[in-house]
C-alpha cells in the first residue's frame, strides 16, 4: 500500500492536494504576525528548515519524474522563500532575514535527498517512481 502511495500516478492529484495545504499552511505561519507557539520548534532556523524539507518532499511527489523535476521544484523552494522574507518585511512584529532563505533551502536541499532515500527503500511494483 506505502509503495502505491509513493510510486502509482493515480496518487498524484492527493499529492497536490497535500501540497497545496501545506503551503497554506506555512503560508498562515509565516505571515501571522504572532504565530501559535506550538508550531514554533524552538529556534527560527529549524522552522524553515522542517516547513521546507516537507514541502520538498510533497512538491517532488506532485509532480511527474523527470530530470529537470528537482531543479523545478528547488527553484520554487527558493522563490517561495524569497516571497516569505519580502512579505515578512512588510508585517509589523515580523522581519526579514536573509539567513531564513538559507535555512528554507537546506531544508530543501535535505527534502530532495529524503525524497530520492524513500522512494528507493519503498520500491514500487516495477522499481522507481515514475
Amino acid at each position: 500500500m506505502i509503495a502505491a502511495v509513493l510510486h502509482d500516478p493515480r496518487w498524484r492529484a492527493a499529492w497536490r492536494l497535500l501540497f497545496l495545504m501545506l503551503i497554506g499552511v506555512v503560508s498562515w505561519l509565516a505571515f501571522s504576525p504572532n504565530p501559535p507557539p506550538a508550531a514554533d520548534l524552538g529556534w527560527d532556523k529549524a522552522n524553515h528548515f522542517a516547513a521546507f524539507a516537507s514541502l520538498t518532499v510533497v512538491a517532488l511527489q506532485s509532480l511527474r519524474a523527470g530530470r529537470r523535476r528537482v531543479w523545478i521544484v528547488l527553484l520554487a523552494m527558493l522563490g517561495y522563500g524569497i516571497l516569505i522574507e519580502i512579505v515578512q518585511a512588510q508585517i509589523p512584529g515580523r522581519d526579514a532575514d536573509v539567513r531564513d532563505v538559507a535555512a528554507d533551502m537546506v531544508g530543501a536541499f535535505i527534502g530532495v535527498l529524503l525524497h530520492g532515500a524513500l522512494t528507493r527503500l519503498i520500491k514500487g511494483p516495477s522499481g522507481p517512481a515514475r
